[in-house]
C-alpha cells in the first residue's frame, strides 16, 4: 500500500490517489468536475456539490482548485480544495445536508478551536448544526456529503428508533492515522475505481453507502454518550409515526390531538413518550419542522414573491410573531432568506 506523508503525520493507506487514478493505477479525469481559478465559477460547483454557503478571504490569494467527485449509493464522494487560504461560513441549514471532511493533506480548522490534521476527519450535519472552518491553502480533503434524511431513516432501521436531536447537533473530530474509519473510505475509493458504474448505479455502491453510514452513525452515537450505549431503549413504535405524521402534515399545523389520534394513543402517552425518547414535546419537534420547511420554501421561492405570501401556505397569519421566531431559529430574518432565493436557484 502506498503511505501518504505530509507536515503533520502519515495515512497508511491510499487516499492520496482517491478519485485521481484508474483501476490500472493510471491518472484518469473521469470524476473531474472542476478544475478552475475564478472564485464564481468555483462557487456554482460548491453549491451543487455541497450545499450554499459563504467564502471569505478570498481576496489572500488566486485559487487553483480542483473537484473530483463520484457518488457512492445516496453518499457524494468528494475529492476537494481551494488551492488558496479559506475562511467558509453560513453553511446553508435549508439544504438538508451534513458533510464529513477527511484530510489527505495541510490543516483545517473547524469552528473556531478543533484542528484536523491528515488522516483525520470532522462530521457535522449542517441542517441542525451551525458550522464554519478555515482552510490553509495547503488543504487537500476528502469529503463524504450525506442528506440528513438518508442518515435519519439509517438510523431509525438499524437503531430502531429516530435519533434524538441533540445528536445532530454534535459535530465531532475523530480517525485519524490508522483508524478503520479510513480504511472503509479507502475501500470506497478503490471500488469507485475498478467498478464505478456499480457503485453509481449499480447494486454494489447502496450496500457500501450502508456500510458506511452504519459506521458513521456509531461513532455519531459514541461521541454523543448517553444515547451510544447498550442499554439506550429504542422509542416505542407509535413514536416513529408520529413523526413520519407530521412530517406529511407538517404544512396543515396538525394539533396534538390529530396526530395522537393518527397513531392510537392519547396526547398524554405522546407527550412522555417525545420527552422520554426525543428529549422534547412533540409540538416542539413539529414547530422545528414548519420552521425549516418554511425556509425551504423562501429558498425556492419564485421571483416576486413576498415572505407573508410563502408563510401564509403554512398556516402563519402574524407576520412579526413568525419573524422574530425565525429570526431566533435561523439567525436572519425571513426577509434576508428570501432575498438569496434568486442565487440559490
Amino acid at each position: 500500500m502506498r503511505e501518504v506523508r505530509t507536515t503533520w503525520g502519515s495515512i497508511d493507506v491510499s487516499l492520496k490517489d482517491a478519485l485521481l487514478l484508474d483501476a490500472d493505477g493510471a491518472p484518469t479525469k473521469r470524476h473531474l468536475v472542476l478544475e478552475s481559478r475564478d472564485w464564481d465559477e468555483i462557487r456554482t460547483n460548491t453549491d451543487q456539490v455541497y450545499m450554499p454557503f459563504r467564502v471569505c478571504g478570498s481576496s489572500t490569494g488566486t485559487p487553483w482548485s480542483t473537484n473530483y467527485t463520484a457518488s457512492v449509493g445516496p453518499f457524494v464522494l468528494s475529492r476537494f480544495r481551494y488551492g488558496a487560504h479559506v475562511d467558509l461560513e453560513d453553511f446553508e441549514p435549508a439544504s438538508g445536508r451534513g458533510i464529513v471532511l477527511t484530510q489527505v493533506a495541510g490543516r483545517v480548522r473547524h469552528q473556531g478551536d478543533v484542528v484536523t490534521d491528515a488522516g483525520e476527519s470532522f462530521a457535522v450535519d449542517v441542517s441542525r448544526c451551525r458550522y464554519w472552518l478555515s482552510a490553509e491553502p495547503e488543504h487537500d480533503q476528502l469529503n463524504l456529503t450525506f442528506r440528513h434524511q438518508d442518515l435519519a431513516d439509517l438510523h431509525v432501521r438499524w437503531f430502531g428508533s429516530s435519533a434524538p436531536p441533540r445528536l445532530w447537533e454534535l459535530a465531532f473530530q475523530f480517525g485519524g492515522p490508522g483508524a478503520s474509519w479510513l480504511t472503509l473510505l479507502d475501500y470506497a475509493a478503490r471500488g469507485i475505481a475498478e467498478l464505478p458504474d456499480e457503485m453509481e448505479s449499480g447494486a454494489l455502491g447502496p450496500r457500501v453507502a450502508e456500510m458506511i453510514g452504519v459506521h458513521l452513525l456509531t461513532e455519531w452515537r459514541r461521541h454523543c454518550g448517553e444515547v451510544a450505549g447498550p442499554s439506550a431503549a429504542p422509542a416505542p413504535r407509535y413514536v416513529v409515526k408520529a413523526e413520519s405524521f407530521m412530517r406529511e402534515h407538517a404544512s396543515a399545523a396538525p394539533t396534538l390531538t390529530e396526530v395522537a389520534d393518527a397513531v392510537g394513543v392519547s396526547v398524554r402517552a405522546l407527550t412522555l413518550a417525545f420527552r422520554r425518547y426525543r428529549d422534547q414535546s412533540p409540538i416542539a419537534f413539529l414547530r422545528d419542522l414548519r420552521m425549516e420547511g418554511v425556509r425551504a420554501d423562501l429558498l425556492a421561492a419564485d421571483p416576486g414573491s413576498t415572505v407573508s405570501s410563502v408563510i401564509a401556505g403554512w398556516g402563519y397569519v402574524n407576520h412579526g410573531v413568525f419573524a422574530r421566531s425565525y429570526e431566533q431559529r435561523f439567525g436572519e430574518l425571513p426577509s434576508a432568506t428570501l432575498g438569496r432565493a434568486s442565487t440559490l436557484g
